[in-house]
């Protein structure tokens, strides 16, 4: 009340009528204590600002620990991936070693089979040519 003594003395010098003084210094009274913040106010934001940044900052650590946590398992589970996948490659490539052999074997013998065949049918044809030739 001492400042809106203040005000209104400053008005009433400056030559504005009671009524209108008496008017803007409780308009500005009612707007200081209802609109406008104070100090224990601001402090008070301020405390409650302070409170709420620090229970995020123990959210976001709390989740970050679980962030770790989950990358550690999934590295874990990559290892594991990664060590069946290179036991199934070399599955694959000892099957494919062997299947190779095995088929090395097979065109081996058709070789043989089919150089036999041949030369009995080269002896038949060089056969049937002297006879020819006998005849002739």
């Amino acid at each position: 009340m001492k400042m809106g003594t203040a005000y209104y003395g400053a008005l009433r010098n400056s030559g504005m009528p009671h009524r209108s003084a008496t008017a803007l210094v409780n308009a500005l009274e009612k707007d200081m204590t209802s609109v406008l913040a104070s100090k224990a106010d601001l402090t008070e934001a301020r405390n409650e600002l302070k409170a709420d940044i620090a229970d995020v900052r123990h959210e976001l650590m709390a989740v970050r620990s679980e962030f770790k946590l989950d990358i550690t398992r999934l590295e874990a589970n990559m290892a594991t991936f990664r060590s069946e996948i290179r036991a199934d490659m070399s599955e694959i490539r000892h099957t494919l070693e062997v299947n190779g052999e095995r088929q090395s074997k097979e065109l081996a013998k058709q070789e043989n089979k089919l150089t036999l065949r041949l030369g009995a049918m080269l002896v038949g044809c060089v056969s049937l040519l002297f006879a020819a030739l006998k005849y002739l």
